[in-house]
């Protein structure tokens, strides 16, 4: 009987060198159980015979192996196993063939074909060292995600997990599958276990993955979610393309109506997020809500930066609406004072805010406050608005933290912005306060 060499088994167990499953650094491994040493000699003679062939094509330097044929000669080799050794080996040789598939430009259909047999024989003999069982759990996992048997992935992710608790991709994909198996809270608790991870071992979190939860968070219309991690997107990855895109979801998940979009909208002005579309919508709602000249302003400031052309139309008629919304003033203030309730009040700091008249804005807020008859949360969002605009921002913490209701996700991403904002030194971008309801 030929024996088969240990040396020549070196390369077919280097399943390292295959090159096959990229995964996060490794962290501490928990040692479920202990693996059984592989033993050569154990090797069945019907499956030495098959391993035997097919190291010696491998090794010839006669003739380029067929990758496809020696493949073949392993999975006829399957139904001869009578031992763990057997199934060792022959895993082992199926991932040396799917790593020569993939380096010759296989497609990943064929090298899955090698590879998910060749890593369950594998784990099933119980001869694979516990450091990388969780590399082949992953690996099987991810194969599973790819043809959507997202039960099948959950599973291998969660044996991942059984050897290393902290596997930021298994418990980032395993989000993944939960959530497309409808377990939202299961999603959710995996999505801030694998960035908390990430953060323990000082890795930073890929933009990619914010997006696992927040896209179902998006696609649920689930606004405290949006607010979660879409909050945890922009500390991880602040850009202005982020907070347009975040605060888009934002309108969309809530089904905001006009006043609140507006409110959306000036965050989006101040954290230089407003794309020609959306500075169309801001301007289209503040003309609208009455605000003529915070209409105007946020349109010059657009023009002139060149992201929208000029038009004659609006401008003539923002213009002409200017005068006698500001002459009105003063008769809205008188009303604002004697009114038992605190709308005109609002309406009207939010006017004397978009001329600029900050003092009577910030005075005429409290009035509406003190009144009532107002949603106490729209007032001091829009407040805080304001001092930020003027610059006052421990003042607009203040006012943003004080809000509740239906505007206590704008809140939060404000608070999001200032943070962002704290070690700025430059001033901050003009914000106006939007119409009342």
């Amino acid at each position: 009987m030929i024996r088969v060499s240990t040396m020549g088994l070196a390369a077919a167990l280097a399943f390292g060198g295959a090159s096959i499953v990229a995964t996060a650094p490794a962290m501490a491994i928990q040692a479920a159980e202990e693996a059984e040493e592989f033993d050569p000699g154990e090797i069945s003679d019907e499956v030495r015979a098959v391993v035997v062939a097919v190291q010696t094509a491998l090794e010839s330097e006669e003739a380029a192996p067929d990758n496809t044929a020696l493949l073949s000669q392993l999975q006829g080799a399957v139904p001869m196993i009578q031992n763990n050794d057997d199934r060792f080996i022959i895993g082992q040789l199926m991932l040396q063939m799917a790593a020569r598939i993939q380096n010759a430009g296989g497609t990943a259909e064929q090298v899955q074909a090698a590879q998910i047999p060749g890593l369950r024989l594998g784990l099933e003999s119980n001869r694979v060292g516990i450091e990388q069982r969780p590399v082949y759990w992953l690996a099987i996992g991810n194969a599973a995600n790819s043809s959507e048997d997202f039960a099948g992935a959950l599973e291998a992710y969660q044996n991942v997990l059984r050897y290393d608790p902290d596997n930021a991709d298994a418990l980032i994909q395993s989000a993944l599958a939960n959530f497309r198996l409808d377990n939202d809270p299961a999603g959710y608790a995996s999505a801030s276990a694998a960035f908390e991870a990430l953060r323990a071992a000082g890795q930073e979190i890929p933009s990619s993955w914010h997006t696992v939860p927040f896209r179902n968070a998006y696609e649920t219309n689930d606004v405290p979610r949006v607010v979660e991690f879409g909050t945890a997107l922009l500390q991880s990855h602040p850009s202005p393309q982020n907070w347009n895109e975040v605060l888009r979801v934002l309108q969309t998940a809530a089904r905001l109506e006009e006043q609140a979009n507006l409110d959306v909208l000036r965050l989006m002005r101040a954290t230089n997020g407003l794309d020609a579309n959306l500075v169309n919508e801001y301007v289209r709602l503040a003309a609208l809500r009455g605000l003529p000249r915070e209409a105007q302003s946020v349109y010059e400031a657009a023009r002139a930066g060149g992201a929208i052309p000029a038009n004659q139309e609006i401008e003539s008629e923002l213009a002409s609406s200017i005068p006698a919304d500001q002459a009105g003033l003063a008769e809205s203030e008188a009303q604002a004072r004697s009114s038992a309730a605190g709308r005109v009040a609002l309406n009207t700091a939010d006017a004397y805010a978009s001329y600029g008249d900050n003092a009577k804005a910030l005075e005429l807020y409290d009035i509406a406050l003190e009144k009532g008859g107002v949603d106490a949360g729209t007032v001091h969002l829009r407040k805080g608005a304001l001092l930020y605009s003027m610059g006052q921002m421990d003042q607009a913490r203040a006012e943003f933290e004080a809000v509740t209701g239906d505007r206590e996700p704008h809140a939060a991403f404000w608070l999001q912005w200032l943070d962002e904002q704290a070690g700025a030194t430059a001033a901050p971008a003009t914000a106006e306060p939007a119409s009342a309801e």
